[in-house]
């Protein structure tokens, strides 16, 4: 009887220490203990999850949330996510960021969410905050999982591949566009917020773009900014044909870039700062160094 009484109380000790009380970007505070169901939403917060090996507590994501692959059903769009879907996944936590529960239709999402008596941690925004943003998200997903000393780790892996990226960067920083196609005819420049602008940053170039936000395709605007390198999606390359195409977008072919046909592809992902940004840097960073020196 005794030692069925140890045991029980071991029990309830480990629980104890396993339980978690996180304060979120929204302010709320939302106590979690070993959750077994979670609805991850945002790409990043998925491939978070992955990195910290609890990949197998996610029963739900929305559309972007298929990296690395994996078959872990849809709930829906991300800026229109439904209540009715991620409840009937019966969650014991929902797990998004600040940018996608800001969209509109999501702001009432979660509060239809949280009067169903379902808990919805906020993690700080994927599309702002570079790398210590990341690792702002890692360690408090590292606390829900009660795994912080992975959390750590992963983030010192950062920090060495950073290290990496830093001894690849070009010595003259090029200027640079991330121009965002739709197709041969049509795009738009992203400007100074954003992942795209970290991505160009810490591979060492400098944003040609000086404006906030974004500003559709012009020749007139991209001519004046005159960009030594431009960025693009891969499935904008794609969208759009392939070089050749793109330098006939408005106002390429007049840029240093399109003279000397400087365009670089990246992740599809890139608008989402997440735990590849070193790794996508470091990649550009190479490519940088090798055609600017």
């Amino acid at each position: 009887m005794k030692g069925k009484l140890l045991a029980l109380t071991a029990l309830a000790l480990l629980s104890a220490a396993s339980a978690a009380s996180i304060k979120g970007a929204d302010g709320v505070t939302v106590e979690v203990t070993n959750p077994k169901r979670v609805v991850a939403l945002n790409a990043t917060t998925v491939e978070l999850i992955y990195r910290l090996g609890k990949q197998a507590t996610i029963v739900g994501t929305d559309i972007t949330g298929t990296y690395p692959p994996n078959k872990i059903p849809s709930v829906g769009h991300w800026a229109q996510l439904p209540a009715e879907g991620i409840i009937a996944l019966k969650p014991d936590v929902v797990i998004g960021t600040a940018d996608n529960f800001a969209m509109p239709s999501n702001v009432k999402t979660v509060e239809q969410l949280r009067a169903a008596g379902v808990k919805v941690l906020v993690l700080p925004a994927s599309d702002r905050g570079g790398l210590d943003g990341v690792k702002a998200r890692l360690n408090m997903l590292g606390q829900v999982y009660n795994v912080q000393s992975a959390a750590t780790s992963l983030s010192k892996s950062f920090d060495t591949t950073m290290q990496a990226v830093k001894a690849n960067q070009p010595k003259t920083a090029p200027k640079v566009v991330f121009l965002y196609a739709h197709g041969p005819a049509s795009g738009m420049l992203y400007g100074t917020d954003g992942g795209a602008n970290e991505l160009i940053t810490l591979a060492g170039g400098k944003n040609a773009a000086t404006f906030k936000d974004t500003k559709e395709l012009t020749a007139e605007a991209l001519v004046a900014m005159n960009p030594d390198a431009i960025i693009m999606l891969t499935r904008g390359m794609e969208a759009v044909g392939n070089l050749d195409a793109v330098l006939k977008m408005p106002g390429v072919a007049q840029t240093n870039a399109g003279r000397n046909r400087r365009v670089y592809t990246v992740d599809d992902s890139v608008r989402w700062i997440g735990p590849r940004l070193p790794e996508f840097a470091l990649k550009l960073a190479r490519e940088w160094k090798a055609d600017f020196r």
